[in-house]
């Protein structure tokens, strides 16, 4: 099946993911609060755009049990962010929707903006793989996270999250309908190897504290 092999295709830097020292911090728990913090900052910009891209997706699907996929989808991604970023950085002192709030990063920035250019302008299987990294890797990163894990953890709930089965399932569902529609496979799976990319990219930026440049002082 195409997901499966564009899955395969991604492995290089899926692998690269899993040895990234955000995510083996997150295992372990010793990842420092300011390094998630600001990934929660940067994930609550990424879920609203990546929500708004799913109801694209639902408005370009043809079948019934697609557009009702990916708009359930869509408002899923908007309910994440509000129970998993608001508790967390509320708890920390930082309101997510507060004037306050640090701009997305510049990798958030190029993410999503090509996430909107393959829903509105690729054809509809190659916007769907663009999609599928950030249901599959947050899976099997919840899975590989969640086993043997602890109560006192201290991103229990994060990693609880992806590591539910309900999510798992959600994320069949989306590899389905990439079975189903494919017409363009080597172009549904460059899109799938290229987010998956972006994704490592999302982890690193939160661990270097990427930061958009700023003018030079007036000489």
């Amino acid at each position: 099946m195409i997901a499966e092999r564009a899955w395969q295709a991604a492995q290089p830097w899926f692998a690269t993911i899993l040895e990234h020292p955000f995510v083996t911090g997150l295992e372990d728990g010793s990842l420092p609060q300011e390094a998630f913090s600001r990934y929660l900052v940067d994930d609550a910009h990424y879920l609203d755009r990546y929500a708004r891209v799913l109801a694209q997706l639902s408005v370009r699907a043809v079948e019934a049990r697609d557009v009702e996929l990916f708009a359930v989808s869509a408002a899923g991604a908007v309910a994440a962010e509000r129970a998993l970023h608001t508790s967390w950085l509320g708890a920390h002192g930082i309101d997510p929707d507060g004037d306050q709030t640090p701009e997305p990063t510049a990798t958030c920035r190029a993410y999503t903006g090509y996430l909107l250019e393959q829903a509105v302008s690729a054809p509809f299987d190659v916007a769907v793989a663009a999609v599928l990294p950030c249901f599959r890797v947050y899976a099997e990163v919840g899975r590989r996270l969640g086993q043997d894990l602890v109560p006192d953890h201290p991103y229990a709930e994060w990693i609880a999250t992806y590591a539910d089965p309900e999510f798992d399932a959600a994320v069949r569902r989306a590899e389905e309908c990439l079975d189903r529609v494919v017409e363009h496979e080597d172009a549904a799976i460059a899109a799938y190897v290229t987010c998956t990319r972006f994704e490592w990219m999302f982890w690193d930026a939160s661990w270097r504290g990427e930061a958009w440049p700023t003018p030079p002082a007036n000489r």
